[in-house]
């Protein structure tokens, strides 16, 4: 009998510790048809990034746009906030308002996300270090890997009757997932001994994750994030700002049928066509957001030059672009203007219709209507 080229999962209620190993076999993932869709998802990839290396202040995609991938991402778990609600909190950056709920938990993972980012800027490489930071971080736990004793597994989802049963069990027992998660690493970290393009390691590396299962919670968070600083680790992007869960939350039954379907029927081409897919789509989706933020700031920045008074209106105009809603203390923060005179041009630009004065539980904001109507879409 002929070897198989992934070995699979033969029982979904026993643990899998016979997970293969990486790397798997190049007969997995060299069809006509990956590489193809790898063309594809590299060019939109390069020109994301040949767009976003151009912008003098990026503050306006590491703070916004990181912030919609945070909020999608947690959708994926269920989690949902509005935007609202995610856009008020952030603004706050840990002021006089309390912080809570889902929105708490979307700024956790967008905070864990840029940890992530900043432990790879220091460290250059992935290691054990990097994922139990941003398991920490995404579930505000101090524990790391779960223990044998943690009996954890995979669900069937829904109100079926098979709902609650297990569907997959993921490795368990002593040293069992550090040696997984450090054969994981090696995968990711030696391109010299695996010279696989980064698209394709980042897709194989995503569903072992998963698989591993490392962490008693927040594994699927941890996973995407892992994704994205993936691509800054292997120099494809400058920072971690693709909107990734945008498409997995689009296709979300088939992201989690893709992933059953490589442990139970060893279907690699089907999962690593989907997750390039996903790049090249939200690449895309990426780029334009971008380039729709840049015209209605340089739009508003004219109007602003041309009907108004305002001293540095430049200066002004990035302030309201970092993120979409603005508070008279931000300016001041800032040192841009005294408190009066930043309450003046904000209640100027009100009446341009550039922005919208709110009032959320006794706090006065003012709402960037074009940044969010782009972020919207």
């Amino acid at each position: 009998m002929v070897k198989p080229l992934f070995q699979i999962n033969p029982d979904r209620f026993a643990p899998w510790n016979d997970l293969p190993d990486l790397p798997i076999h190049p007969d997995l993932y060299r069809t006509v048809e990956v590489m193809e869709q790898l063309s594809r998802a590299n060019s939109a990839l390069g020109r994301l990034y040949g767009r976003s290396i151009a912008i003098p202040n990026q503050a306006v995609l590491i703070n916004s746009i990181s912030l919609q991938e945070a909020k999608a991402s947690s959708e994926i778990e269920n989690i949902f906030t509005t935007d609202d609600e995610l856009y008020q909190a952030y603004s706050e950056d840990n002021e006089e308002v309390k912080v809570h709920g889902p929105a708490k938990e979307v700024l956790r993972y967008r905070e864990a996300l840029w940890e992530g980012h900043e432990h790879l800027v220091k460290q250059g490489l992935f290691d054990s270090e990097y994922f139990i930071k941003v398991y920490q971080k995404v579930k505000q736990a101090n524990d790391g890997l779960r223990p044998p004793s943690a009996h954890i597994y995979i669900k069937q989802g829904g109100s079926g009757p098979n709902s609650g049963k297990a569907i997959y069990t993921p490795p368990r027992g002593k040293d069992i997932l550090s040696t997984k998660l450090d054969n994981l690493i090696q995968f990711v970290n030696n391109d010299e001994l695996y010279p696989i393009d980064p698209l394709i390691k980042m897709a194989i590396a995503h569903y072992q994750f998963e698989a591993i299962h490392p962490f008693r919670d927040g594994n699927g968070r941890a996973g995407r994030i892992f994704n994205i600083n993936m691509l800054t680790q292997k120099g494809l992007l400058d920072l971690p700002i693709l909107f990734l869960s945008h498409y997995i939350i689009d296709h979300k039954q088939d992201y989690y049928s893709l992933l059953a379907s490589v442990t139970q029927r060893g279907m690699w081409h089907e999962w690593l066509l989907f997750m390039l897919k996903a790049v090249e789509s939200t690449s895309n989706l990426t780029f334009n957001k971008i380039n729709d933020i840049l015209s209605a700031k340089e739009g508003i920045l004219t109007a602003v030059q041309e009907d108004t008074k305002i001293r540095r209106p430049d200066q002004l105009v990035e302030m309201i672009f970092k993120q979409p809603l603005t508070k008279v203390n931000h300016l001041r923060d800032a040192g841009l203007f005294a408190e009066g005179t930043a309450r003046n041009y904000l209640n100027q630009l009100c009446d341009l219709s550039v922005l919208e004065k709110r009032t959320i539980s006794g706090h006065h904001y003012y709402l960037n209507l074009e940044l969010y109507r782009i972020l919207s879409e």
